[in-house]
């Protein structure tokens, strides 16, 4: 009899989703929003977009119309709410389905001409039962169209660390793995001590790991002196990468309190992945930016063998400096003027630069609006703001991101 009631239920709750599913489907059209072009040309805004959610549901905004991204996934897809829609992921999804599938883990990926190459590992573990220490590797070659490798590593870790993948590159038979480890505190149940970052690399040969290094930055764990070490992603986390960056903050602590802290020293450290090379960038001038006050304005973006280091000022002119990894020499030291834009439009956030033009978004004030701006000659090459065909009412939308 228990049998039968277990699946009266299920039986039971699928219809209720199906008929939730259904109910969602023929509900009225949903608003059409788009970018509207202020001034600049609309050529320069191809391929540009904005994204954000309407209601609870994912949107795309781009200057032909909006797009839903749900509309397009199958009822299955829909309930599984972790799934994809990230647009660095699309195409791999829609050219190798088989492979990507159960692959969500966007940091865990690496892409090639050649070859696709990811790291699986326990992300969605249960604190009270720990997290496992088995990496689960898995490749796939392009030009043969199947799966190449798929075989698991043990790496060692303590029951209470916990990890996470941050980057993975590959070159011939070698992968590299960065992964930071971190504990969580005595008595704490999401509270976690200071990240270790580890470099691991695997012999796909020989599917092992051949070395692992820990990375160490002097980052200091005094009473009154404490550093916070934070992994700084390339932006394009697909393709093949050189470097590591990782941003150091030392903050006084006073009386033992994390709310009672001041900045007393910021530097960023730069890791050779192939070299194994851990060197720090000794430059003035990037020093000084890093120190300006209200550190939140900041943003730090690897774009290839560049490193671009932000500051963004509603009052004065804001500030990109691009920074040569190869060379360790500063580039280019650009001031932007975008007081009048964000007195307009809101505080301006950079979130993409490509082909040195920095994506900029601006909220806060009127609609969410986007700008390219060229940094070699420092003119805006397109403004749009977001809008809605036929209303006013932009209360349910909400934008988060810019990419191209």
């Amino acid at each position: 009899m228990k049998r039968y009631w277990m699946l009266l239920v299920l039986l039971v709750f699928s219809l209720s989703s199906i008929s939730f599913h259904y109910v969602g489907a023929v509900q009225g059209p949903k608003p059409d929003y788009y970018l509207k072009m202020v001034t600049g040309k609309e050529e320069e805004a191809a391929g540009l977009a904005v994204k954000g959610s309407y209601q609870v549901e994912p949107i795309v905004v781009t200057t032909k119309g909006s797009e839903y991204p749900n509309d397009h996934q199958s009822y299955l897809e829909k309930m599984d709410f972790s799934y994809y829609y990230d647009v660095e992921l699309k195409e791999l999804l829609n050219e190798h389905r088989s492979f990507m599938r159960g692959k969500k883990d966007r940091n865990a990926f690496f892409e090639d001409d050649n070859v696709i190459g990811y790291v699986g590992s326990d992300y969605q573990y249960d604190l009270d039962k720990g997290q496992s220490d088995i990496l689960d590797i898995a490749l796939y070659d392009k030009g043969k169209k199947k799966n190449s490798a798929a075989f698991k590593v043990q790496i060692k870790k303590n029951a209470d660390d916990y990890i996470s993948i941050c980057d993975v590159q590959i070159k011939g038979q070698t992968m590299k793995v960065l992964i930071v480890f971190q504990q969580l505190l005595a008595g704490g149940r999401h509270v976690f001590k200071n990240p270790e970052y580890h470099m691991y690399t695997l012999d796909l040969d020989k599917k092992m790991v051949a070395a692992h290094e820990r990375i160490e930055t002097g980052a200091k764990q005094e009473d009154k002196l404490k550093s916070v070490v934070t992994y700084t992603g390339a932006s394009d986390f697909l393709k093949s990468n050189r470097y590591e960056i990782f941003d150091q903050r030392t903050y006084e602590w006073k009386d033992g309190n994390e709310d009672n802290r001041k900045l007393m020293n910021r530097e960023l450290f730069v890791y050779d992945i192939w070299k194994g090379q851990l060197t720090k960038i000794l430059n003035e001038s990037i020093h000084e930016l890093l120190m300006k006050p209200k550190v939140e304005n900041q943003t730090i973006q690897q774009v290839g063998d560049d490193l671009y280091i932000s500051l963004i000022s509603e009052a004065e002119p804001s500030q990109v400096v691009r920074y040569d990894l190869v060379e360790n020499k500063i580039k280019s030291d650009t001031k932007l003027e975008l007081q009048t834009m964000q007195s307009k439009w809101g505080q301006a956030r950079i979130t993409r630069i490509v082909n040195n033009r920095v994506y900029v978004l601006m909220l806060g004030k009127l609609n969410p609006a986007a700008a390219i701006i060229d940094l070699d000659t420092r003119k805006t090459v397109y403004e749009g703001v977001v809008e809605r065909r036929g209303s006013l009412d932009m209360s349910e939308l909400s934008i988060s991101l810019i990419y191209r």
